[in-house]
């Protein structure tokens, strides 16, 4: 009931037993102020709000979208916002959460104030900065002349280092801790620094780390070293990989309504997980434009960064790979090869927060990897395991995720089955299955040369590892090559007018074709 007519009710019982104390005269005074009360709630109940104002006041709004924006928990502003909406139809609810979620909340002052009064950071040196890439140095001129701030362009290179291969950060890792250390010695001091180095190694909660890191900087003596230290841990955090990874990273580019939907579906006991998924999976294709973009710039940076976070630099890696070289049943592949690594931590104990954890793996299976739950299994088997994907029983001796290879002391001939090779003599890299005066026939797998040894043009790997050569990711099915420095692939020719690793960029101006250039998208019909 509203809080209103609950002072209206108490004040006028108080008020009554103040002036009668015997009770058979108190209800007799109190049956008069009851009626009036009764008839005040009447007109209360049919009193409709013309906005959500009427029912919050500024800050109250404010603090509901910081919460939002911290938690991106819609479940926890919608109980919020119910407290606040007594004696009102469910209609009416609904119209006033829209409002909520379609306002935009004003900018908290701190943070306009911080590119006033914060130092300006140590310039990284140009040395720290070599690894850079023409995509990346392009994205910094364009926010410097759009007026940011130092600071600004120290969290876009802080992101950019987050997201490198790991066999580029380890050139560069020991530059950017010493200088994080220094930095951060400088403002915390020695005795804080040292128990934030305990808690990473006891390998304490991000969340909990973070949290102690801000009672730090609170203590700080003036705003300036308060505000300087706050960009520092943002940035350094980038630098250490100490950043939580949550479920609603991977949500943040819906739209509010969406979001609203979303909350709706989890809150129901009818609709299961699979079908939450689907809907995202249907917002994700439905969205254009620069909404696509932004959604497809979260989905990959936010899974690549999640999958890193809880099963390794590695994995993420690989799984990357072949997302990018794609091929038939590449999607049930890196779905098979993440959820089978993901299960086998799990089941060592070695994961916290499982349910959470599962949740932002499905949406990345989804989205991310586009997996729908087929299963590919080369025609070996028609079953998967439930969980990890992987194909069962496979047939002809085959093993692998896909019963795609023999064993080691075996070959997969044209038939399909696993048999011991024809001629030890003629190694062909379990390419092929025939020989002739110590050459392969007919290597498979996009492979040529008389051990099967080399990629065929066009396609790049390492055939020597068993393993297939994969298309290059380059316009026009154009060559390319591995880059030994940067442990990249990189396109040999770019059509005219594009340059880039990957032919992603125009030469006259910055016009990405995608956010990661794991594809090529038309520009200019060039390409």
């Amino acid at each position: 009931m509203n809080s209103n007519f609950d002072e209206f009710r108490k004040a006028a019982i108080d008020l009554a037993v103040d002036r009668y104390p015997t009770s058979v005269d108190c209800l007799d005074t109190c049956s008069e102020d009851i009626e009036k009360y009764k008839e005040y709630i009447k007109m209360g109940m049919t009193t409709i709000k013309n906005s959500l104002t009427e029912l919050l006041d500024e800050e109250q709004i404010h603090q509901l979208h910081m919460i939002l924006d911290k938690t991106q928990r819609v479940d926890l502003i919608q109980k919020g916002l119910h407290q606040h909406f007594h004696g009102i139809s469910e209609k009416r609810r609904e119209e006033l959460l829209s409002e909520f979620f379609a306002t935009k909340p004003y900018r908290a002052r701190r943070s306009t104030m911080s590119r006033t009064i914060a130092r300006e950071p140590t310039p990284l040196s140009p040395e720290m900065l070599s690894w850079q890439t023409t995509r990346h140095k392009n994205v910094l001129l364009k926010l410097k002349k759009g007026k940011s701030s130092q600071w600004d362009a120290m969290n876009v290179i802080g992101d950019q280092y987050y997201h490198l291969r790991r066999s580029v950060r380890v050139l560069y890792d020991p530059q950017f801790m010493k200088y994080c250390n220094e930095s951060l010695l400088a403002i915390i001091g020695n005795t804080s620094f040292t128990q934030l180095e305990e808690m990473v190694r006891d390998s304490e909660q991000l969340e909990h780390i973070w949290n102690k890191y801000q009672q730090i900087i609170g203590y700080l003596k003036n705003e300036e070293d308060q505000l300087t230290a706050e960009h520092y841990g943002q940035f350094c955090r980038k630098i250490y990989r100490l950043l939580p990874i949550e479920q609603a990273d991977l949500m943040s580019w819906l739209s509010p309504s969406q979001r609203f939907r979303i909350a709706e579906m989890i809150q129901d006991p009818e609709v299961d997980d699979s079908q939450v998924y689907e809907k995202l999976y249907e917002f994700f294709n439905k969205a254009s434009g620069d909404a696509k973009d932004e959604a497809d710039e979260v989905i990959t940076l936010g899974c690549r960064k999640f999958i890193a976070h809880h099963l390794g630099d590695q994995l993420a890696e690989d799984i990357e790979d072949l997302r990018v070289a794609g091929g038939a049943g590449s999607s049930h592949h890196t779905a098979a090869l993440l959820f089978s690594k993901h299960y086998e931590i799990a089941e060592a104990g070695e994961l916290a927060h499982q349910k959470r954890i599962d949740e932002s793996l499905s949406i990345c299976k989804r989205i991310y990897l586009d997996y729908d739950g087929s299963c590919f299994c080369n025609g070996r088997s028609n079953t998967c395991d439930p969980k990890t994907h992987v194909c069962q029983n496979c047939t002809g001796g085959t093993i692998g995720y896909q019963c795609e290879k023999c064993p080691d002391d075996l070959q997969l001939d044209k038939s399909g089955v696993c048999s011991t090779p024809l001629d030890e003599e003629c190694n062909c890299h379990n390419h092929a299955t025939e020989c002739m005066d110590g050459m392969c026939q007919n290597c498979q797998g996009n492979t040529i040369g008389d051990q099967c040894e080399l990629c065929d043009v066009g396609y790049f790997g390492d055939p020597t590892k068993e393993k297939e050569c994969k298309k290059c990711p380059c316009p026009k099915n154009g060559e390319c090559s591995y880059n030994t420095f940067s442990n990249i692939i990189e396109c040999n020719d770019c059509p005219k007018g594009h340059i880039g690793e990957r032919c992603e960029d125009s030469e006259k101006s910055y016009q990405p074709y995608t956010t990661e250039a794991s594809t090529i998208t038309l520009v200019d019909n060039q390409l």
